[in-house]
């Protein structure tokens, strides 16, 4: 029972990750489920719904099928939308019913391929993990299925480094072209569409840099394919970290974990980008966050980072962990705050995104942590962990969280004015507290 929650809400789950990963791609995606299921998706944690066509399904699941495990009618139903639509590809993903029930989703979707002759991913969620697992999975996956593998590259004539250069024969060293990235773990779960994402593609750009792609707000799905041409990967939340990983792995294209906030934050994270384009090098946490234990350097030891201890802190940060790495540093390099600890509050996120920082989702556990700190930066549903103590908090929604209840009040978090955004986004604050600390 101690994972029931009493006042707080839970984050968007592994199925809407898939459809806000893959919304934009061009593809037909299918939530096995009965009915609700969409409509709590596009009215919740979807803002591009009325503004951005796209393919997201409710397959109608029945008690009958259930009974039976019939998955014969969702493949059946799947080919006849799939005819009508003409999508690019077709993405299938369970609820708590068909996970229940043994839906062996990545047999259906190999069935469906079949029938279809429609690249089809399955995908085995349950509609209890979080976003991250889900979209992190999604994003992944969609790369190992349609981007090129090196083999194939090399076969058309071309190495991956000349694939990169665009010159056959010079180095990337040389200077002959800008640098270029990737953005990975683009949704509006973690950004909204308050120009977040526009800002940080827009830093790229004013820097001399070349965008390839963006996984995946404002990018087809071309784009992305060809996106092994990078030179380095901005990886601007967890779920994208599992896409990096993959592509280091398979493309040799180094990553950058984090979000450009604050003036020096925000040079930092450029020059990081920069010399990670440059010279094929993957950046450790601290060319992000000189003072913090590094968020995504494979293969270290995991230390204990005294400013997670128990005890009193300064300032608690709760959420999303590349976000909050990335303001604890902005803090520390702005204001020189450096008392700063960092919860957070989604499970079966990598451990690679979450050294150096206390995970957990239990409120009694997120109370005492929130009852330690003197100021509270979350988003506004937690400070009913603390409801005579609002003053504490300095508000960031999350569409992932709250949904759409505060998606107007949901700054935009990235570039040299961020922080100034995000304390204007905070009216529960009192004023004293805003002349003290920001």
């Amino acid at each position: 029972m101690k994972q029931s929650h009493r006042v707080l809400s839970t984050y968007a789950c592994d199925l809407f990750g898939i459809c806000s990963a893959l919304y934009e791609l061009g593809g037909l995606i299918v939530m096995h489920d009965a009915d609700g299921c969409n409509s709590t998706y596009n009215t919740h944690d979807e803002p591009r719904w009325y503004d951005i066509p796209s393919m997201a399904f409710i397959s109608g699941l029945n008690e009958v099928d259930t009974i039976y495990g019939n998955d014969q009618r969702l493949i059946d139903n799947v080919a006849d939308a799939a005819a009508e639509t003409n999508p690019r590809f077709i993405v299938l993903g369970g609820s708590p019913m068909p996970n229940a029930i043994g839906t062996d989703f990545k047999a259906v979707a190999k069935l469906t391929e079949k029938r279809t002759g429609i690249p089809t991913l399955g995908f085995r969620t349950d509609g209890i993990q979080s976003y991250v697992w889900g979209a992190g999975k999604a994003f992944r996956d969609f790369g190992k299925k349609f981007m090129p593998s090196p083999e194939k590259i090399k076969e058309d004539g071309i190495s991956i480094n000349d694939a990169k250069s665009g010159k056959v024969g010079k180095s990337r060293e040389t200077g002959d072209r800008p640098v270029r990235v990737n953005i990975l773990g683009a949704t509006p779960l973690d950004f909204s569409v308050t120009g977040t994402v526009t800002e940080i593609k827009k830093l790229i750009r004013d820097n001399g840099m070349e965008l390839c792609a963006c996984w995946a707000m404002g990018s087809n799905f071309d784009d992305v394919v060809n996106s092994y041409r990078a030179d380095v990967n901005a990886v601007i939340s967890s779920t994208g970290y599992e896409l990096a990983k993959w592509m280091q792995e398979t493309y040799g294209i180094p990553y950058v974990c984090g979000i450009p906030m604050g003036e020096k934050q925000t040079e930092r994270w450029i020059g990081a980008l920069r010399k990670a384009g440059l010279a094929g090098q993957v950046q450790s946490g601290k060319s992000l966050e000189e003072n913090s234990v590094d968020p995504v350097q494979s293969g270290s030891e995991e230390t204990e980072d005294p400013r997670q201890t128990e005890g009193h802190h300064e300032w608690l940060l709760i959420g999303e962990p590349v976000l909050m790495h990335s303001v604890r540093a902005a803090l520390c390099a702005e204001y020189g705050i450096t008392d700063v600890k960092i919860l957070c509050p989604i499970r079966n996120i990598q451990k690679a995104m979450t050294r150096g920082i206390l995970v957990t989702d239990v409120e009694d556990k997120l109370r005492e942590e929130c009852q330690r700190a003197d100021h509270i930066l979350a988003d506004p549903i937690y400070s009913r962990l603390l409801p005579g103590e609002t003053d504490k908090f300095t508000f960031l929604p999350q569409e992932a969280f709250s949904g759409r209840y505060f998606r107007e009040e949901i700054p935009m978090f990235a570039g040299p004015r961020a922080l100034d955004n995000i304390r204007g986004a905070a009216p529960g604050m009192r004023e004293e507290i805003r002349q003290a600390h920001w």
